[in-house]
Parts: structure tokens; C-alpha cells; sequence
């Protein structure tokens, strides 16, 4: 009698248990920012796959997309274990809607820098409500963040001022040729703009920047295992190689209230 009601103890325990499966799945979203090919994203992120399976003591598959859209139904719909994501109004969305957890926020100063030529004769800030301006994707988070720039600046535009495209790179290619006299770019399009001689006139304000979020079926325990290994990846030399392939600096706990500040900040 005492073994059966034993049993039935155990697995009352593992039936009230948030059951999880071994194997973890990792998704993973650039944005528009890059062009990489499926295949090149896999490579670029399978160390730091391993890396967090050493951490979770389970497998870790990853899941690579440059769909903005897949990924915010995945993460409606509780896809992904983990998933890190570029655009950070989409970490934002899933933790202040999906109740996913901040991991860890990559280093680094991130914001919508607005772009000219060297001989726009665009000298200050104000001068771009009266011109055209290029912007990535409508919708996008540099295309909002910038529309909220000029909206705080108390600016108004045009529709007909804006001129969309689908990757950032094309923002800078609009600008060089004259086809835009503005665009709008997040801080890696703008460095290689300035090393051609053009000018970053002014950027947004400070935004949190790339992410690794947690599903809440990952425990707290789990979460703060990850941040730690996360944090302390600049200090070991596999951590350093890994860091150096995914293009980020390090890594800090970050805020999760910020990235839903946010999202009210943008009108999101």
C-alpha cells in the first residue's frame, strides 16, 4: 500500500511539473539589417547554440529566419525556448505581450542615425523636415524609431517625403545617389556611411539593443544560468571566437521595462 501511494505522490508531482523537452530550440531573427542565407546563419550561430547547451546541460536546435512576421507568430505562439533577436522592438513585443524573459541585451550603443551626403547642405536637424528621406522596410524599427524622432523634434512630413525600401543597405545606396536626401539607418549602416565620407547628422535617443529572450516554460534557474554564461563570455577565449562570429561585443543583464518603454515610445 505504501509503495502504491508513493507512486501516486510522484506522479501527481511530475503531472503538476512544467514538463519541458530536452531538446531546446533556439530561433533566431537578424531583421533586415542583413542578407545572410539560411545556411550562412546556421554556421554563424551554432557555436553559441553549443555554448548555451553546455550551459542547459540539453541538446540546443536552432531555427534561423529573416521573416519579421514568422517570427512574431512563432513567438505568439510560444515556438521557441529561446530566440534571439536584431530588431529589438520584436523582443519587446514577446516580453511585454508573450511573457517572455530578457536573458541578456548585447553591448553597445544602438539607435536610428540619420544619415546626408557631405554636400547636402543639411546642417542641422531641422533642415530634413522639408526634404525627402529614405527609411527601411514601413514598419520597421529604424522606420519608426526615426518617425518618432521627427515626431518629438514637433516635425511633421509628408507621405510623399518618404521613400521605403526593403533592406537598410538600399537606404545608403538612396542617399549616395540622390534619389533621397535623408535616410534613416541603424549604427552599423551609419559607420560604413561616415567611411565613405558621408555624414551622420543626428540619431534618435539610446535604444535597448539585440536580445536573447526565454519562453516562461524555462525556469528562472535556467534564465540566470544563461545570463551568467552569457556575461561571461568575453573573459574565456571560445567565448571571445563566438562573440566575434555573431558581431556582438558582450553581453549585460539588461532591462526588460525598457524594451517595453519602448514600444510606447514608437506607438507600438
Amino acid at each position: 500500500m505504501r509503495s502504491m501511494w508513493l507512486m501516486s505522490v510522484m506522479a501527481l508531482m511530475f503531472a503538476a511539473s512544467p514538463a519541458r523537452a530536452a531538446n531546446v530550440l533556439f530561433g533566431i531573427a537578424e531583421g533586415l539589417a542583413e542578407q545572410s542565407s539560411f545556411g550562412d546563419m546556421q554556421d554563424k550561430y551554432q557555436p553559441l547554440a553549443e555554448y548555451l547547451g553546455r550551459v542547459l546541460k540539453v541538446k540546443v536546435t536552432l531555427e534561423s529566419s529573416q521573416n519579421i512576421k514568422s517570427a512574431l507568430a512563432n513567438l505568439k505562439k510560444d515556438r521557441y525556448d529561446l530566440m534571439f533577436l536584431r530588431p529589438s522592438n520584436i523582443s519587446a513585443i514577446a516580453i511585454r505581450d508573450d511573457k517572455y524573459q530578457l536573458v541578456a541585451m548585447a553591448k553597445g550603443d544602438f539607435a536610428a542615425s540619420f544619415i546626408v551626403r557631405k554636400d547636402s547642405g543639411i546642417t542641422k536637424p531641422e533642415d530634413i523636415l522639408t526634404r525627402n528621406i529614405a527609411l527601411p522596410e514601413h514598419g520597421s524599427l529604424m522606420a519608426k524609431a526615426g518617425l518618432a524622432t521627427i515626431r518629438d523634434m514637433g516635425g511633421k512630413i509628408s507621405p510623399s517625403q518618404l521613400r521605403y525600401t526593403h533592406y537598410q543597405d538600399a537606404v545608403n545606396f538612396m542617399v549616395e545617389m540622390k534619389f533621397s536626401d535623408v535616410g534613416i539607418v541603424a549604427p552599423a549602416l551609419a559607420k560604413a556611411w561616415e567611411k565613405k565620407g558621408g555624414v551622420t547628422l543626428f540619431k534618435s535617443k539610446k535604444l535597448p539593443f539585440w536580445s536573447i529572450i526565454a519562453s516562461s516554460k524555462m525556469s528562472k534557474d535556467e534564465v540566470a544560468k544563461m545570463q551568467k554564461a552569457l556575461i561571461d563570455m568575453e573573459n574565456t577565449d571560445e567565448g571571445k571566437k563566438i562573440l566575434a562570429k555573431i558581431g556582438v561585443k558582450g553581453w549585460v543583464p539588461g532591462n526588460p521595462q525598457e524594451y517595453v518603454d519602448m514600444l510606447t515610445w514608437l506607438g507600438s
